[in-house]
């Protein structure tokens, strides 16, 4: 409640106050004004770790789930590349969608004198870059509230639950920014329903790398590098419209869906961890694997 009442009181001012009401209108001033409010989960986390630790006199409990320590592991890294995958085979199922088909003319979009499988390329390349590095540190602003603070304050509750609940919240806060035109420029009421089902369906892949790894930071990494590919449906992709394009619509939806679905049988069957089936406390208490 309260990092949603912050948020959309400093939405209400940089868009009524500043005047950012169109996201093209001034693009640098929107993204400065994006990306700060990326960091309003973690500096309202911190507030009330702050209030919570002076009141009870002990220490953020946090630091006993470990979630904040930097030790990398594999899950890192499948974290770090997932996102490329997701948007790959988005593309893919886009192009199969009514009205939709593989861009395969692109000077529209790109100088004519540059290859286009190098822009892709390189577009991966830089994405992956920025993934682990800027982008995984505004990202980190959000993750230390939604795959974080929220954690430790859902510990007793199973992963599903807390998987859906946190995407709720996390989809929700996002609607000054929907309403704005961001990632449903053509269709911003209805976008703001899209982006709760994309944000439960994305705090799904997230939660588990962060109790598989118990860590938030391969929530940063997977948040920041899906933020910087996500673009390369934009080339791809000719026809559609928002609610269908993109990781954040239909097609992404599917594609999600199929990898939440491949994560469970390998956690279930495979490495046999069923965190699926348990609570986040009962994944945190367990020993080091």
């Amino acid at each position: 409640i309260i990092v949603c009442l912050v948020s959309w009181f400093y939405a209400a001012i940089m868009i009524f106050g500043v005047g950012i009401k169109n996201p093209a209108d001034n693009p640098m001033m929107y993204t400065i004004f994006a990306s700060s409010y990326m960091l309003l989960p973690l500096i309202c986390a911190l507030g009330l770790q702050i209030v919570t630790s002076r009141k009870t006199h002990v220490r953020v409990s946090l630091r006993e789930t470990g979630l904040l320590r930097f030790k990398i592991k594999p899950s890192w890294l499948v974290a770090w590349i997932l996102p490329v995958v997701i948007v790959l085979l988005t593309i893919f199922v886009n192009s199969l969608l009514p009205n939709c088909e593989f861009n395969t003319d692109m000077s529209s979009l790109i100088p004519v004198e540059m290859n286009p499988t190098f822009l892709i390329v390189t577009t991966i390349i830089s994405g992956l870059f920025a993934g682990a590095t800027i982008n995984a540190l505004f990202a980190f602003g959000e993750e230390y509230g939604w795959r974080n603070y929220l954690v430790d304050a859902l510990r007793e509750k199973k992963f599903v639950f807390a998987s859906i609940f946190i995407g709720i919240v996390w989809g929700l806060w996002h609607f000054p920014l929907i309403l704005l035109g961001h990632n449903y420029p053509q269709h911003s009421v209805a976008g703001v329903f899209m982006m709760v089902i994309f944000c439960v369906l994305a705090s799904f892949v997230e939660l588990y790398f962060v109790l598989k790894a118990k860590s938030v930071y391969p929530a940063a990494i997977f948040h920041g590098t899906l933020n910087a590919v996500a673009g390369l449906n934009v080339l791809l992709i000719k026809g559609g419209n928002d609610l269908l394009n993109g990781a954040c619509g239909f097609s992404g939806f599917i594609v999600i869906t199929i990898v939440i679905a491949i994560i469970y049988v390998f956690d279930r069957y495979v490495c046999k961890d069923n965190i699926f089936s348990k609570t986040i406390e009962e994944v945190l208490d367990n020993g080091e694997r």
